[in-house]
């Protein structure tokens, strides 16, 4: 076992926090992030430096940028950023070696922004990429991943291990012992191995990954979710009483209907600090994290897909749960009960929960050129009523702002449009604007953002191709062509136009590929300032009174 260290406080400066992350003061890895006055981004395989600001005077400029692959191999993607104080941390996968290992590199910036490398570890674990969700978090003073393998019985398995990779004799070591795990928390056929890994920034400084590790075995994927205070592991499974029936089918079949009862996740609840981990069960699947809310009270709401069947339309079937700290126990038991059912027309692709209901809304092919006309519904936390909210466009993205939420989708017959949601009450739309000859660009949730510059308005941004870069014979969504970002300011219940800021100059197009796993646009908020990401184009903006302005740009190299 790794020696155990125990930080309380945090090294998160809230100044640096530009990411549009689920949870408040828990940063999530992204592809560009702010460390004093500094950005680093993310782009192309290399990792650029660029100060912001010079002896409190604004600037943009130029600082560094170092290659991550060394000595030509290319075999490592890397997704994700994040920083604490002057350090950096990059997350990447090396798919080069013959078992798959998870690659962390540290560096650290100098005072004139350079970046100078500082350890190399190596993890091994399945990719961690998740089309909804990020491989890394800053929670508190510690970092937080999860990692699985498979758990191979007969013959060679590779174990939960790290590794440093920059010292002349790398070793491996055992990020757990086989007697630490928990299991079974779910029978399955294929078992794997589940470590959700906490490693103090303290153990970083000293270059080194002394990490508190909490393995358990359990069947499919798991879904992290994480609070100021816990770390939730979602895995999958079936009931017990499943393998005694004939309704376990291939792990490529589709379900029928009589067999979703059978569809079980447990939520291990592991605390951040002193304490063993204790796991609640629900019925059906969860497979982002925004199924999830931890409230005031320390109880978390979840909302797990239970049922679906194809009859004159798909019809969705979810689950509402609030699973108070007293639910979570041992590692054994039946279901804890629902609070409430839904059952909606369609296929639900976004969902987020308010403090009044949790939303869920029908998202179109992303990219499609005729979407379909939009669809919303809101399901009541006290209540347990499920009201329809009709809108005038696709739901590609839910954002809170404030006390409400905006809905964010592709409108019929071309163009994109934002409405804003109140959920308290009677839930319903409050108001929609449009943007004509725009259509979504990226549809992963940090490529949304809201932010309140001092002193002025609340302002929402988000990237978008133009309608004048798709190919006419083309339905598919155009990869070289770069992003521009839109903005609505929010003003209670409206918003109104606020701007766009084009990245369609030759920076903006200079690119092999505009489009990556996570992404390749981000707008973010510092100070007073506006700044829009988009390939190798980065812009700052200027907020004139009534929309945001080009005041500078900057060409990565």
């Amino acid at each position: 076992m790794l020696e155990t260290i125990e930080v309380t406080g945090s090294r998160i400066d809230p100044r640096d926090l530009i990411t549009n992350n689920q949870e408040g003061g828990v940063d999530e890895g992204d592809i560009v992030k702010k460390s004093g006055d500094f950005l680093l981004v993310l782009r192309g395989g290399s990792l650029h430096s660029v100060r912001i600001a010079r002896q409190g005077r604004a600037v943009l400029e130029h600082a560094g940028s170092l290659r991550l692959a060394e000595d030509g191999d290319d075999r490592i993607w890397f997704d994700e950023i994040l920083t604490f104080g002057p350090r950096v941390l990059l997350l990447g996968f090396n798919y080069g070696e013959d078992e798959p290992v998870a690659e962390l590199q540290l560096f650290h910036l100098d005072a004139n922004g350079g970046l100078v490398r500082d350890a190399r570890f190596w993890l091994r674990s399945n990719d961690y990429f998740d089309g909804d969700n990020y491989g890394a978090r800053l929670q508190g003073d510690n970092l937080l991943m999860s990692l699985q393998l498979p758990l191979q019985l007969q013959g060679e398995m590779a174990w939960p291990e790290w590794s440093r990779r920059d010292v002349p004799a790398p070793g491996w070591t055992p990020l757990l012992e086989a007697a630490d795990l928990y299991y079974p928390m779910l029978p399955g056929r294929l078992p794997r191995i589940h470590v959700l890994l906490q490693c103090p920034l303290a153990g970083l400084d000293d270059e080194r990954l002394a990490c508190r590790s909490t393995g358990f075995v359990a069947e499919g994927r798991s879904e992290l979710y994480a609070t100021r205070t816990h770390a939730y592991l979602a895995l999958g499974g079936l009931a017990p009483q499943a393998w005694r029936s004939k309704l376990v089918l291939p792990d490529d079949g589709d379900w029928p209907v009589e067999a979703w009862p059978l569809r079980r996740t447990s939520i291990v609840r592991v605390p951040f600090g002193a304490g063993d981990p204790t796991v609640a069960t629900v019925h059906g699947d969860i497979d982002q994290s925004f199924q999830f809310r931890e409230d005031a009270e320390g109880a978390l709401w979840v909302l797990p897909l239970s049922g679906e069947h194809d009859d004159d339309e798909r019809t969705t079937r979810y689950g509402l749960y609030r699973l108070a700290p007293e639910d979570f126990s041992g590692f054994a038991g039946e279901p804890s009960p629902a609070r409430a059912f839904a059952e909606v027309p369609g296929g639900v692709g976004t969902i987020r929960f308010d403090r009044e209901v949790v939303w869920f809304g029908e998202s179109s092919w992303w990219g499609q050129k005729k979407p379909s006309p939009g669809r919303l519904w809101a399901l009541g936390l006290g209540d347990g009523v499920l009201t329809p909210v009709p809108v005038t466009h696709s739901v590609q993205f839910m954002q809170p702002a404030g006390d409400r939420m905006l809905a964010i989708g592709l409108v019929p017959g071309g163009g994109m449009a934002a409405s804003v949601l109140a959920g308290a009450g009677q839930p319903r739309r409050l108001h929609t604007l449009d943007w004509p000859g725009y259509f979504s660009s990226e549809s992963r949730s940090h490529a949304v953002n809201v932010g309140r510059l001092p002193g002025g308005p609340l302002l929402l941004g988000l990237p978008a191709w133009p309608e004048s870069s798709r190919s006419r014979d083309d339905d598919t969504w155009p990869e070289e062509q770069a992003s521009d970002l839109l903005y609505a300011r929010i003003d209670g219940d409206r918003l109104s136009a606020a701007g766009v800021l084009s990245m369609q100059d030759a920076g903006g197009q200079d690119c092999e590929d505009c489009w990556d796993w996570y992404g390749n646009a981000r707008t973010f908020f510092v100070g007073g300032r506006v700044f829009a990401l988009s390939g190798s184009l980065l812009v700052e903006g200027a907020w004139t009174g009534d929309r945001v302005q080009r005041r500078a740009r900057l060409l990565l190299p």
